[in-house]
């Protein structure tokens, strides 16, 4: 990361803040669509998290390395968004529910889509409310198929310590997942990687 181009955006250059962001562009990218499996939402949550990185560079304070603190935001910026969406889901579904409105469509297999979306749904919240540190290494290791060592450099810990974070976060959603009968635990991590692969 370049000193002086950091220098210059916190005095707020935009020149110097496209140089500083331009090469971690595509990581946002990739962040925010294994975060949120959306096209419009990964790119909504990509452009929030780079504004919110042009207005908090003061933050950074070099106790990490400037990628990881981008990864950071980027991943705030999703989980804020996840909860937002589960909590209006819940808000606007539940009156229609309670006077008992149940819409079908009649199209073919729209019932196994509409399974296959609502189990992808659990996992990405499931992970959403994981702790920081075994999130980020799950999604950085599982998701992005980012290798163990270079997710150690980046998160500033040991490859084991990595590897630690990454068991329990897949025990933890293991767990969850099973108690709500979602999605089979052992395939479940799987299965969103594949699905979060950009189309």
């Amino acid at each position: 990361m370049d000193e002086l181009l950091l220098r210059r955006a916190r005095r707020g250059d935009p020149e110097a803040f496209e140089q500083l962001m331009t090469p971690l562009e595509k990581m946002i990218w990739r962040v925010c669509w294994h975060y949120t499996g959306d096209r419009e939402a990964a790119s909504d949550c990509g452009q929030d998290a780079m504004l919110r990185i042009w207005r908090g560079l003061d933050k950074y304070r070099g106790d990490c390395a400037f990628e990881t603190w981008v990864y950071r935001v980027a991943a705030n910026c999703c989980m804020d968004f996840l909860r937002k969406r589960k909590r209006d889901r819940s808000e606007s579904i539940e009156p229609l529910r309670e006077q008992g409105f149940d819409p079908a469509d009649p199209q073919a297999g729209t019932e196994e889509r509409a399974v296959a979306a609502e189990e992808h749904r659990q996992l990405r919240e499931a992970i959403a409310d994981l702790p920081e540190e075994q999130r980020e290494a799950l999604v950085m290791t599982q998701l992005e198929g980012v290798p163990y060592e270079t997710a150690a450099r980046r998160l500033n810990v040991s490859e084991g310590t990595v590897k630690s974070r990454v068991n329990r976060a897949k025990a933890k959603l293991k767990e969850w997942l099973s108690e709500k009968g979602e999605l089979s635990p052992g395939d479940s991590v799987q299965q969103g990687k594949e699905r979060g692969s950009r189309p």
